[in-house]
């Protein structure tokens, strides 16, 4: 969404889009009024990320995929939008699914057989989560902490 707002070509669609999720918070942290602004190494950067990355165990992408599909296969759509069936299939993926784009409502990771959501809703005030993986260990370390939006309102009470 942030690649599609920082086109001077986006439509007005676009830049709605990407400024309701989010968008207004990110200018805000670059101390910047429009998108286009942004540094373009920093949009170079974001335009030359993977939607998906593997290792021999694990899948990440960012909000999961469709299940009955071979990964090899997933739509861009799948990788970036994926909720349902995802996050209720049970089904063997042959590799875990590290993924987020649906926060957990306990706030705390949702490890399960097939798949590990990461999304403890740091968009809404709930800790931001990372997994630390080791091929020698079966179980992710995780590390949490309290968004810098919510010390900073903290600071101000």
């Amino acid at each position: 969404m942030l690649i599609r707002a920082a086109d001077n070509h986006c439509s007005d669609r676009d830049l709605m889009t990407w400024w309701g999720n989010g968008g207004e918070q990110t200018l805000e942290s670059y101390g910047v009024d429009d998108p286009s602004d942004l540094p373009p190494k920093h949009l170079d950067w974001m335009r030359s990320l993977p939607l998906q990355t593997s290792d021999p165990h694990r899948l990440f992408v960012h909000a999961g995929i469709r299940p009955g599909v071979a990964l090899s296969s997933q739509s861009a759509e799948d990788l970036l939008w994926m909720r349902e069936p995802f996050l209720s299939s049970e089904e063997d993926h042959g590799v875990l699914v590290v993924h987020g784009h649906t926060p957990t409502r306990s706030r705390k990771p949702d490890l399960r057989p097939n798949r590990l959501n990461i999304d403890t809703g740091a968009c809404f005030d709930g800790p931001l989560t990372a997994a630390a993986f080791s091929d020698k260990e079966s179980a992710p370390l995780f590390s949490s902490r309290i968004p810098v939006r919510s010390q900073r309102r903290a600071n101000r009470i």
